[in-house]
C-alpha cells in the first residue's frame, strides 16, 4: 500500500479526526457467573457461593479488594435447588423428572474468609438452604437453578453420595475397647513397627476417597524449663494422610485397602512439630470408664464423580506444562455443582507401647509426649 492509500485508510476509518495510536486491551465487559457448591447428604443446611467474573480498567489487584467485584448486590440472585428422580439411561440428560420439592436459596454474609489472598476478606456472602423440613435423598439429583440480575440463567445437575458409616470394616467402628499399636519396643529399647491396613468397602455413587488418620493432642505452653508456670494451652490435631483411590464406576462396590506404617507416625510427629522444653504435649484423652487413652480418628473424604473429576483436574502436576484444562458442569456459567460426604471411626484408642515409643525414641523423645491417663507409667501427672 502506498503512503496516499494509508493515509486515505486512516481518514476514511477516523471521520477525519486523523490516526490514533492508541490500543484498548480491555474486552467489552461481559460477567460470568461462578458457582461454587457441594451438597452433603447428612447436612441441616446446605451453602452455595455464586460469584461473577469482573473486568475492567486499572489495577485488578486493587479491584478484587472490592466486593461488588465479584459479588452480586444483596437480594438480586434468585436461586433454588430443585429435586430430581434419576434417569433410567443413569445419565444427566437434562430431562430428569422434578419431585416438586424445592429449596429456595437465601443469601448472607459471612465472617469467616481467610484475607490471606488477593480477594477481600474476612466478610463473603454466601447462599444457603435450610434443610430442616426434609432432608436430601442419596437416591435422587439434585439441580441448582438460577436467575441473575441481567435476566440470564444458570443450571447445574449432580448426583449423590450415600453415607453409610459401616461401609468402614478396620478400624472396627462399632468397638469401643480398640486400641492402635504403631510401635513394639523390644527388651533393649529398639522398636519394630507393624504394618496396619485400613480397610473399607465403597458406597453406590462414590468416584473418589482420600483416607487420613487424625492425631488430637494438646500442647501446654509453660513459662519456665521446670515445666511448673502453665502459662497457656492450645487443641491441636495433624492429618496425616493414608492415600487416594479413583474409582472407575462408582456404582460397583468393591473393597478398598490403604496400610500404613507405624514408623511413619513417629517420623510425621518429629517432622511436623517444634521441639521445644517449654511445651508438653498430652496425647488425646483419658477414657476413664474403658481407661483407654484415646487420640486418633480415621476419616475418609468421599467425592461424587463431578467432584472427582474437577479434583483430578486441578491437582498439582510434575509436569513442564502447568496450564489447567477449564473443566466446569454448570450451564450458564463456569464453576462446581457436586456432592461429598464424611465416613469415620473416631476416638481411637492407643496401646501403652505406642507411648512408650514416643517418650523413649530417638525421633520423637524431645518433642515431650505424655499419657493423659493417671494410671499410665507415661503420665503427664
Amino acid at each position: 500500500m502506498t503512503a496516499g492509500a494509508l493515509v486515505a485508510a486512516c481518514m476514511a476509518l477516523t471521520g477525519w479526526w486523523g490516526c490514533s495510536t492508541e490500543v484498548d486491551l480491555t474486552a467489552p465487559y461481559d460477567s460470568i457467573p461462578v458457582v461454587y457448591g457441594l451438597l452433603e447428604v447428612d447436612a441441616d443446611t446446605q451453602w452455595v457461593k455464586i460469584n461473577r467474573t469482573w473486568l475492567g480498567d486499572g489495577n485488578q489487584l486493587v479491584a478484587a479488594q472490592i466486593p461488588d467485584s465479584s459479588e452480586y448486590p444483596e437480594g438480586s440472585v434468585t436461586a433454588k435447588i430443585v429435586e430430581l428422580i434419576p434417569s433410567e439411561s443413569g445419565e444427566i440428560v437434562g430431562n430428569e423428572l422434578a419431585t416438586g420439592v424445592e429449596w429456595m436459596l437465601q443469601d448472607t454474609v459471612l465472617e469467616n474468609k481467610s484475607t490471606d489472598g488477593i480477594f477481600f476478606g474476612p466478610s463473603q456472602r454466601v447462599y444457603f438452604a435450610s434443610m430442616s423440613e426434609r432432608a436430601l435423598r442419596e437416591d435422587r439429583w439434585y439441580r441448582l437453578e438460577a436467575l441473575l440480575p441481567d435476566g440470564s440463567e444458570l443450571k447445574a445437575t449432580t448426583t449423590m453420595v450415600q453415607s453409610s458409616a459401616g461401609s468402614i470394616e478396620r478400624p472396627p467402628p462399632n468397638l469401643s475397647s480398640y486400641q492402635m499399636g504403631f510401635a513394639s519396643v523390644n527388651p533393649d529399647g529398639s522398636a519394630t513397627y507393624p504394618s496396619f491396613p485400613f480397610r473399607w468397602t465403597s458406597a453406590p455413587g462414590a468416584s473418589r476417597y482420600a483416607a487420613s488418620l487424625k492425631v488430637n493432642f494438646q500442647e501446654r505452653y509453660y513459662a519456665d524449663d521446670e515445666l511448673t508456670l502453665l502459662d497457656s494451652v492450645r487443641d491441636r490435631t495433624i492429618s496425616l494422610s493414608l492415600g487416594t483411590r479413583q474409582l472407575n464406576n462408582p456404582n460397583n462396590t468393591q473393597t478398598l485397602e490403604e496400610s500404613f506404617s507405624g514408623e511413619r507416625f513417629y517420623s510425621e510427629l518429629a517432622t511436623r512439630l517444634e521441639v521445644n522444653p517449654r511445651i508438653r504435649r498430652v496425647l488425646g484423652y483419658y477414657d476413664g470408664e474403658t481407661q483407654i487413652e484415646r487420640a486418633l480418628d480415621f476419616e475418609l473424604q468421599v467425592a461424587n464423580q463431578d467432584l472427582a473429576i474437577y479434583l483430578d483436574v486441578n491437582e498439582s502436576t510434575n509436569s513442564i506444562v502447568q496450564e489447567r484444562p477449564l473443566w466446569t458442569n454448570v450451564q450458564g456459567g463456569i464453576g462446581l455443582w457436586a456432592s461429598r460426604t464424611t465416613l469415620g471411626v473416631y476416638n481411637l484408642g492407643y496401646l501403652k507401647q505406642t507411648m512408650q515409643h514416643l517418650q523413649e525414641g530417638d525421633l520423637t523423645a524431645a518433642l515431650n509426649f505424655c499419657s493423659p491417663s493417671p494410671l499410665s507409667d507415661y503420665s503427664c501427672d
